[in-house]
């Protein structure tokens, strides 16, 4: 079974009019909230700022042809595409696939749109469509996978989202299959994500990753353009991806079940909180718990969550991330973002300034709050959490496995439109409201859009 000929074919026929309805509907969905989230990303990301310095340095000021979202300039196409990268996970706030673990759009929607903007007369349809099968393929060559690669060094989420950037691009490039393929094979040349990143909590590398997949996807592309020969099988290959990263441990017709037919793609969670998705279903029981009247916060003595494999580092080490010290600890720690939601009724934007990581109230909070490792809560189980809250009078336990903001218990539309005007509204380049307006409007209507620039002018 040759995994790498089936997606790039899947990649090369798909057409927008194969595109079901609601795998459409979505994928405007996470261009909305991708557009929003960078342009709050701009003015509270970590490493953000820094990032769009580099890509100017480093582009030498070269043509201006791709816009950098939120900052009223624009950059050569494969900078601007590591410039946006860079914000679009930053915030830890972007959509996410619960089968596979990962940020299918958060690479392939800054490169592909970059490109787009560099060719013109790329038209809104032409532009979901190589989102969809980008997401898509990131999406499949992550549910093959058997194993976890983080404990051999290798960090997951942005290996896996390169494939479907690079797939993106070769879209919109309007590559044949063979040259999708070959765009694979110099993706892999490129492709690395250290897991150490996990062990430095200083580090802004799991802002600004991204950047990396979205730059390389555009560099693959073009090779592949020029007709440069790559791998017949860099996936699969004796020595390719699934050897280099998993130990060939994965099931290709997981991967392939249903291709063309059934669209992971419209399969999205859409964060209600800025923090890893793993918290949100602890924060999804406690709100609700809450909103029920069982308890105040100021009745809580102790809290046990039960967490399985997937979260277990969002307690450990359990002294840091009951008193994190930078925001991207605090976005990846239950016991932080739960005390927060108890004590402030939600977690937002705010919660992760050095002021709010350094509240006494929430530190105390934490420091009551444990865990209890389940085993068999393997795959399958990542969004499975237990509350056990403990008062004076009573113990209290809710189980959740179906967080706010998944396909299953989706965020209301006028909680989308918040989340949407919190980020929009820390612009650097600030937007009006009817700015807003009518960047919503277009972004609703990118199937009858002609040319993409008619949206990237608005951004």
């Amino acid at each position: 079974m040759n995994l790498s000929k089936e997606l790039a074919r899947f990649v090369a026929q798909t057409t927008f009019n194969d595109l079901p309805p609601e795998v459409i509907e979505t994928q405007k969905k996470s261009v909305m909230d991708a557009v929003a989230i960078t342009f709050g990303a701009g003015a509270l990301g970590d490493g953000c700022r820094e990032m769009i310095r580099i890509s100017e340095e480093l582009s030498a000021h070269g043509d201006p042809e791709s816009t950098v979202i939120g900052f009223g300039k624009k950059l050569p196409a494969s900078w601007a595409a590591f410039a946006n990268a860079s914000m679009a996970h930053s915030l830890d706030f972007g959509d996410t696939h619960q089968g596979s673990t990962i940020h299918s759009n958060s690479s392939s929607f800054p490169a592909a749109l970059a490109v787009a903007e560099r060719l013109g007369k790329i038209t809104g349809q032409d532009l979901l469509t190589a989102l969809v099968v980008g997401s898509e393929t990131a999406i499949r060559i992550a549910m093959a996978s058997d194993t976890n690669s983080t404990e051999d060094g290798f960090y997951p989420p942005t290996i896996y989202s390169s494939y479907g950037a690079a797939a993106a691009v070769a879209k919109i490039l309007g590559l044949s299959e063979e040259q999708i393929i070959s765009a694979f094979s110099f993706t892999l040349c490129q492709t690395m994500g250290s897991s150490e990143l996990t062990n430095n909590p200083r580090t802004a590398v799991r802002s600004v990753r991204e950047a990396f997949a979205a730059r390389n996807a555009i560099v693959s592309g073009y090779m592949a353009k020029e007709s440069m020969i790559g791998f017949s099988d860099p996936l699969e290959g004796k020595l390719g991806f699934y050897h280099t990263f998993l130990h060939d441990k994965y099931t290709p017709e997981r991967a392939l079940d249903g291709l063309g037919s059934r669209y992971e793609a419209a399969d999205l969670t859409f964060k209600a909180w800025p923090c890893c998705f793993g918290t949100h279903s602890a924060i999804t029981a406690v709100l609700s718990m809450m909103k029920e009247g069982l308890f105040t916060a100021g009745e809580i003595r102790h809290i046990q969550v039960s967490i399985g494999a997937q979260n277990k580092m969002l307690f450990e080490p359990l002294a840091e991330r009951r008193n994190p010290e930078t925001s991207i600890i605090g976005k990846f720690s239950i016991p932080f973002t739960l005390a927060e939601a108890i004590l402030h009724g939600n977690v937002t934007l705010s919660s992760f300034s050095q002021e709010s990581l350094h509240d006494r109230q929430v530190r105390e909070l934490a420091s009551r709050i444990d865990y209890t490792y389940m085993e068999d809560w393997q795959r399958g189980k990542e969004t499975w959490t237990t509350l056990e809250v403990r008062t004076d009078t009573d113990t209290f336990v809710r189980h959740e496995t179906t967080p706010l903001g998944t396909p299953g218990r989706p965020m209301a539309r006028e909680d989308f439109d918040s989340k949407f005007d919190a980020c929009a509204s820390l612009c650097v380049s600030p937007k009006t409201p009817e700015d807003l307006r009518q960047i919503k409007s277009t972004i609703l209507a990118l199937d009858s859009l002609d040319d993409i620039r008619d949206l990237t002018a608005l951004l």
